[in-house]
This record gives structure tokens, sequence and C-alpha cells, in this order.
């Protein structure tokens, strides 16, 4: 994983065929008729989902792809819930993330650039960040960060965990919102539709036409960020 050794987070990520053990009468079959290993698999696996989305992403399809019976995929990942997490996870492990410092804000802008790229990078494979409450190693490096960062705040741990949460909640919404498409400059048909609105009930709508129509991701995305470390700060600030 960038910007980490296993020495220092302590893991190292096993996708090799090592531990597969031999099973009686299945140990020739769940090799696979082309050697595929675990780690193959993962690998063929990423590049469908990145590819087709999930809506074409299958555990058939991914055996006829690999060479395997689609029982030995489920051989070595168990279910297709565990296999679309480990993908994530193997995503998340090309994210540049910062070693902790003592700069937490520095820390957490870093980690959110790092998200927000990655969104970028695998836009089919993003959303599954949403569905599983951490998606193994890289993932856990990557919360190490952000709650190191959180405690320096000196903010007791309950607040600072809760706010751990919220980073991120506030982070994965940006970057799967930018790229479904909420964060591009407002369209013709959108401006029409808002200036048609009844400006006595809609004024503050109509007033941001000209900034929606300017608007820069960018530029939005580190107003976001500053606006949340700021507030952090705020909190922290007031409890000394």
């Amino acid at each position: 994983m960038k910007g980490y050794s296993a020495e220092v987070m302590g893991y190292g990520v096993e996708l090799s065929s090592k531990a597969v053990k031999k099973s009686k009468p299945r140990a020739r079959s769940l090799r696979g008729p082309k050697g595929v290993d675990r780690n193959a698999l993962l690998e063929a696996a990423f590049a469908l989902l990145s590819s087709e989305g999930e809506a074409g992403f299958s555990i058939r399809k991914l055996g006829a792809i690999a060479g395997v019976d689609p029982m030995t995929v489920l051989h070595h990942f168990h279910s297709k819930d565990e296999l679309l997490r480990q993908i994530a996870d193997r995503a998340l492990e090309t994210v540049d993330l910062p070693m902790p410092s003592d700069d937490w804000r520095a820390d957490l802008r870093k980690v959110a650039n790092g998200y927000r790229a990655l969104a970028r990078r695998h836009p089919r494979v993003f959303h599954l960040h949403f569905r599983f409450n951490a998606t193994g190693p890289a993932d856990h490096a990557s919360s190490e960060v952000v709650y190191r960062a959180m405690r320096k705040t000196g903010l007791p741990d309950a607040a600072a965990a809760g706010l751990g949460l919220a980073f991120y909640a506030f982070v994965l919404g940006f970057a799967q919102a930018e790229i479904e498409g909420l964060l591009l400059p407002l369209n013709d048909m959108e401006e029409a539709e808002m200036r048609a609105l009844d400006p006595l009930g809609y004024p503050a709508t109509q007033a941001f036409i000209p900034a929606f129509k300017k608007l820069n991701p960018d530029t939005a995305f580190d107003a976001a960020v500053t606006a949340f470390i700021d507030g952090v700060a705020l909190r922290a600030k007031a409890r000394r």
C-alpha cells in the first residue's frame, strides 16, 4: 500500500494461494484449469467490476473470464459480498495515504483528497465504500490516520469518534455525488427550470443561479473540507 510499509501498519494483505487448504475430492479443481490463484481472481474481479459496473458483474461471468468454475471463486472468497468487499479494499490500496503527523488538519485534507481521487479513478467501484463498515486492511489503515487526527484535536474520544465517522460520510458523499454529476455546472435545461420558479418563493435558489452555472468542483471541495476542519477546530477550542 502506498504511503505505508507493512511494518508500520502491522498488516500484510494475503492474496496468494498459500492459505488454500486441500479438501478431499476438490483439491485439484479448486486450483482451476489455468492455475488461477486468489490474487489473480481478485485482480480479474477488480477489472470486471471497473469495466462493467455492479449490474454487469457476477460470479459466473468472473469464472468464465478467469477460466475457472464459479465454485472456485466462492472457495476463495466464500460469498459475492466478501469478494466485493475485497475489491473495494484493493481499490483503496492505490490511495496515497499520509503518514500520521502532528498536523491533524493536513492529515484530514490529504485523506479527503485521496478518496476523491479514488472516486475519479474507479467510479464503478467507489460506491462499495458505502456498503461495508470496513473493507479490510487498507480501510483500517486509512481510518487510523483519520482517528489519530481526530484525537489530536483534543476532543473527548466519544466526540472525536463521531466526527471521524462524519468526516468519512462527508468525503465519501461528496466524491460519489461528483462522479454521479451533481457537481457539474448548471446546464441550460436546469437553469430554465430554476428561473421558472416563483421568485417570491425561491429567492435564494434564483440568486444562486449564476454561481451554479460557474461551479468549480475543485473549489467547492476545498471549501467544504476547510469548513469541516474549521468546524472541528472551533469545537475543540470551545472545550479548552
